[in-house]
Order: C-alpha cells, then sequence, then structure tokens
C-alpha cells in the first residue's frame, strides 16, 4: 500500500471546516468516484479500486490520510493534486 498525507492549518471554526471537508469529498467523488460517509465528526471516503481516506476535520486543522492499493498508486498525483486545489482555493478566498 502507498500513503499519502495532505494536511493543512485553516483560521476557520470546526464548522466551517466540516463544510469544508464535506465540499473536498464531494469533488473527489465527483472525478473520481466512489464514496464517502460520516464517522463520528470524521469521514471516509472509500473506493472500490482500492482507495481508503480519513478526512479529519478540526477547528484551524483538516488532514486527509490516503490508503492507495496496488492498483491507485498511479492516482497518487492526481489525488493530492486535486486535494491540495481545493484546499489552496478555499485558502486564496
Amino acid at each position: 500500500m502507498s500513503d499519502l498525507r495532505v494536511c493543512r492549518e485553516l483560521d476557520v471554526d470546526e464548522q466551517e471546516c466540516q463544510d469544508l471537508a464535506v465540499e473536498l469529498l464531494e469533488k473527489l467523488v465527483s472525478k473520481f468516484g466512489g464514496k464517502y460517509k460520516q464517522d463520528g465528526s470524521n469521514y471516509r471516503y472509500k473506493h472500490t479500486a482500492g482507495v481508503n481516506a480519513l478526512v479529519a476535520p478540526k477547528a484551524g486543522e483538516l488532514s486527509v490520510d490516503v490508503k492507495l492499493g496496488m492498483m491507485t498508486r498511479a492516482l497518487a498525483p492526481q489525488l493530492e493534486k486535486e486535494m491540495n486545489r481545493v484546499l489552496d482555493d478555499h485558502l486564496s478566498s
């Protein structure tokens, strides 16, 4: 398995960070497929091709930990680029 981690410090409260996490997850689902569900205060994203992610929003920080299977390692650069783009767009607004 390959691992990918994106973590950002944000100047937002917990609810705004939750909203950003959902926005990020919806964009990942739209672009790559898969689905997500809430797990307590975190979210889990899963794609049947072997992508599993934990999105952990909290006041002031959003972290995304992704595990990629053998068949999806080639997606790592695209996933990282999309996650960074969504977070950078939020930070610049």
